[in-house]
């Protein structure tokens, strides 16, 4: 009976993509608290960025709530005041996506000098702008470290070559009355890090520029906002001693004090498909978002899962949630486009 029991959970296991030999990392057993009051409490997230119907979230039940500034991203559709506190109103975290690794050419600053629209940026780009990523058109990575990218993000107290004297990304947020930020392509330093690394070699110092930026902009919302929260979206891998320049260990503290929420993408059931990837979890990003965890931080994670897409599996996305939880990590799931609510945890679509 044994063997045969055995061989149907075999089975089982390859009908819904669960390799044998895949590693699974050993759960923590005894993790902290959650540091930030706005997050201690939270059991479901969700992520929504294009076009989020504010009633919808209004009305589910995840109590903290990842959207874009604007409802198209557009300067034209940010959202107001109003709108962001009848979210909270509602009993919501509510916190806004930005990107600090890549510019995006829809954005209010996008083709813009002075202030001004019309700027040649085809045959005069701004210094700090990099090649468009080949996955994403439209998106461009940036030079991160460079000053004038960091004051368009961070605080534009006036003068800047792109923005003018129009407020930074960062400022038009918390004018919104957001609780916090998230901020995605922190993982841009792999692009321009060392060689060893699997980056272009242009950055030698890459890694630290980018916890040096992190660390400079929760400091500057912390003097507007002292419980206002930062999430690091991926960019785990800025603590692992196997770069081929690891951040020190101050520059380490500093990070994990500014970082109050660590959020990892692609992890446990990953692949080539948009959405409903076998199960092939990363042991090594693991072990570096444990480490967050371990600190305290907010973990949530996202896989891609559509049920409207061929190669859904129930049983896959139960087990997925089931080792996010074990974890003590949040998990949720959606489509890759992010344009309609998804699963927050094992079988309970929303």
């Amino acid at each position: 009976m044994g063997r045969i029991r055995a061989l149907l959970l075999l089975l089982c296991a390859a009908s819904w993509g669960l390799a044998q030999d895949a590693p699974w990392p050993t759960s923590p057993t005894r993790l902290p608290a959650i540091g930030h009051p706005k997050l201690k409490s939270v059991k479901r997230w969700a992520y929504w960025i294009q076009d989020p119907e504010l009633s919808a979230l209004r009305a589910c039940d995840a109590d903290l709530l990842v959207i874009d500034y604007a409802r198209d991203g557009t300067q034209e559709t940010a959202f107001s005041k109003a709108q962001v506190a009848s979210l909270r109103e509602a009993g919501k975290t509510v916190v806004a996506y930005l990107s600090v690794g890549e510019a995006e050419d829809y954005r209010v600053y996008w083709g813009r000098r002075g202030g001004r629209a019309g700027a040649d940026w085809k045959a005069h780009p701004p210094a700090w702008l990099g090649p468009e990523n080949p996955e994403w058109e439209g998106n461009y990575t940036v030079r991160y470290w460079d000053p004038a990218w960091q004051q368009l993000v961070i605080h534009n107290p006036g003068g800047h070559p792109t923005l003018g004297d129009e407020p930074s990304a960062l400022d038009r947020i918390l004018d919104a009355g957001f609780d916090g930020v998230f901020l995605d392509v922190v993982d841009a330093f792999e692009h321009w890090g060392p060689e060893g690394d699997g980056g272009n070699a242009e950055r030698p110092t890459a890694a630290a520029d980018m916890a040096a930026f992190v660390v400079a902009l929760a400091a500057y919302a912390r003097t507007r906002d002292p419980d206002f929260v930062v999430c690091q979206q991926n960019g785990e891998g800025l603590l692992s001693p196997d770069l081929e320049r690891p951040l020190p260990a101050v520059a380490r503290k500093a990070l994990l004090a500014a970082v109050d929420w660590l959020s990892v993408e692609d992890v446990i059931y990953r692949g080539d498909a948009e959405q409903n990837n076998p199960f092939a979890p990363d042991a090594q990003r693991i072990r570096l978002i444990d480490a967050y965890r371990a600190q305290g931080k907010l973990v949530t994670v996202i896989d891609y899962f559509d049920p409207a897409e061929p190669g859904f599996e129930q049983r896959a996305l139960d087990d997925y949630g089931e080792r996010a939880s074990g974890r003590g990590w949040l998990p949720y799931s959606g489509p890759r486009a992010l344009d309609r609510l998804g699963t927050w945890s094992p079988g309970r679509p929303k």
